[in-house]
């Protein structure tokens, strides 16, 4: 899962986000919720990005970059009002994580889920060799939950946004802390005492012995 090998590109492509795809990778995946950013936020990230590019930035410097600007988009999605916080119904959340089941059936292992008021985080890997297919089988996950969705809170209209963040993970340690970061959301959020007190987080067994208590 964290194994640290050469990577093998399969698909790179940008919209207002990058989406790097590469085998034998896990995946940190943010959904979050159709207006939940403002579109000027995503747009001067995006030219953030741009620019450290063009001016030939390393690795190491883009990387920095992503993760403030990520670290930034988070603490956005805490602070939304109640307006926006259709994660927060207990049958909308329920739904959300009942229809993982249909990623794991597209060959998918969740090692780690947690659904917030306005996002969802996972931690994912294809066992299949299918990492190509990724963003289609991200698009068939919430294209049928926002219609769900929809249903239960009685409201139409687009309900997840159009992009999700996803990054692949490079390392073990990266791997190990990214798991730590989508299960402690709750606890930084201040939704619960203890990771596992938070009714829509699960973890696979296989990782249970890399979190705390």
């Amino acid at each position: 899962s964290g194994k640290e090998n050469m990577a093998d590109t399969i698909k790179f492509y940008r919209r207002n986000l990058p989406h790097w795809l590469v085998t034998d990778h896990s995946y940190f995946v943010t959904i979050r919720l159709k207006g939940t950013l403002p579109k000027e936020i995503v747009a001067e990230h995006k030219q953030e990005r741009e620019q450290l590019r063009t001016s030939g930035a390393d690795r190491k410097l883009l990387d920095e970059a992503r993760r403030r600007q990520f670290r930034k988009l988070e603490q956005m999605l805490d602070s939304l009002d109640q307006e926006k916080r259709w994660l927060d119904n207990c049958t909308v959340a329920a739904m959300v994580m009942e229809n993982l089941e249909w990623l794991r059936g597209r060959g998918w292992k969740i090692y780690a889920a947690t659904v917030l008021s306005t996002h969802i985080h996972l931690l994912m890997r294809n066992e299949e060799g299918s990492s190509a297919g990724l963003l289609d089988d991200l698009g068939q996950y919430k294209s049928h939950t926002a219609k769900l969705a929809n249903t239960i809170l009685g409201r139409s209209g687009p309900f997840w946004a159009r992009e999700q963040f996803d990054h692949w993970i490079r390392s073990r340690e990266k791997f190990e802390s990214t798991l730590r970061y989508i299960v402690l959301n709750p606890v930084k959020a201040h939704r619960a005492k203890a990771w596992r007190d938070w009714p829509w987080t699960v973890v696979d067994e296989a990782v249970h012995d890399l979190l705390p208590e």
